[in-house]
């Protein structure tokens, strides 16, 4: 094999090699992404589950809104988006119902509502 031919093999090689890193960088950043979007979903459903005040919460479901909205971008075509869409939703119904039992109101399942009334 001439010396060209060992160039071609150690840049097609190369290349491959850069590729694989790219592709798991990448993969690691979603990860870390969703990781910590799941924890902000996980800390709203805790506060959720032991606030007293509809004023506290509303703040919390409040900064989960705009946090998931900031960052949820980078997780747009991945197939981690799915599930941190499903633990967000599933922050917002555990939201709603925490607003109905502290309240004792009934303003409907939309978290927007809730937030008017008792949010800003």
């Amino acid at each position: 094999m001439s010396i060209r031919g060992y160039k071609w093999s150690v840049g097609i090689l190369a290349s491959i090699v850069l590729l694989l890193a790219w592709l798991c960088c990448s993969f690691y950043r979603e990860r870390v992404w969703a990781a910590f979007i799941s924890f902000e979903c996980e800390t709203t459903d805790q506060c959720a589950a032991s606030a007293d005040s509809p004023d506290v919460l509303a703040h919390d479901v409040r900064f989960l809104e705009i946090y998931y909205q900031d960052h949820s971008r980078a997780l747009e075509h991945s197939k981690l988006h799915r599930v941190v869409e499903r633990d967000y939703q599933h922050s917002l119904t555990n939201a709603v119902s925490a607003f109905r039992r502290i309240t004792t109101n009934d303003l409907g399942g939309d978290i927007d509502v809730w937030l008017k009334k008792y949010g800003d």
